[in-house]
């Protein structure tokens, strides 16, 4: 679901593991989720650079399904959901946590995967929306979507 470490390193310029990254597409400055691979915009696959997130956002929509690990695990509840960050991109993932009320907001966190690199998954954060747009990175603000 989110690109590998190795993939991101050369362009995280400092900034932590647990940096929600998404990408701007440089031709016309149009945010984009961090598996997009051609600018929905202008459709430039060429042109795209990671910047990072506030990590915050709102769910748009979620659902609760069954699911397990493998045939033998017992069958656990996973909230899947649609994020809409700060910035403007939707992300698809999973919620942690209680089932929360739409548009509630949340907060990336980074869960380890056996088999892959990590996952980010949102939890429900107490935080206003003011506080939030004043940690916006500030190479972001003024660049949200339209």
């Amino acid at each position: 679901m989110y690109p590998p470490s190795a993939i991101l390193d050369e362009d995280r310029h400092g900034h932590p593991d647990d940096t929600l990254m998404i990408q701007r597409c440089t031709r016309c400055r149009k945010l984009l989720a961090p598996l997009i691979v051609t600018c929905s915009s202008c459709a430039r696959g060429d042109s795209l650079e990671w910047l990072p997130s506030s990590g915050a956002g709102s769910i748009v929509s979620w659902r609760v399904v069954d699911r397990s690990l493998t045939a033998m695990d017992n069958v656990r509840p996973l909230t899947i959901a649609i994020v809409e960050l700060d910035e403007g991109p939707w992300v698809y993932t999973s919620i942690e946590g209680e089932v929360p009320p739409q548009r509630d907001r949340v907060r990336v966190q980074f869960q380890p995967r056996p088999m892959e690199d990590r996952f980010p998954v949102f939890a429900v954060s107490a935080e206003s929306r003011n506080t939030e747009e004043q940690r916006m990175p500030a190479d972001l603000i003024g660049a949200r979507m339209e």
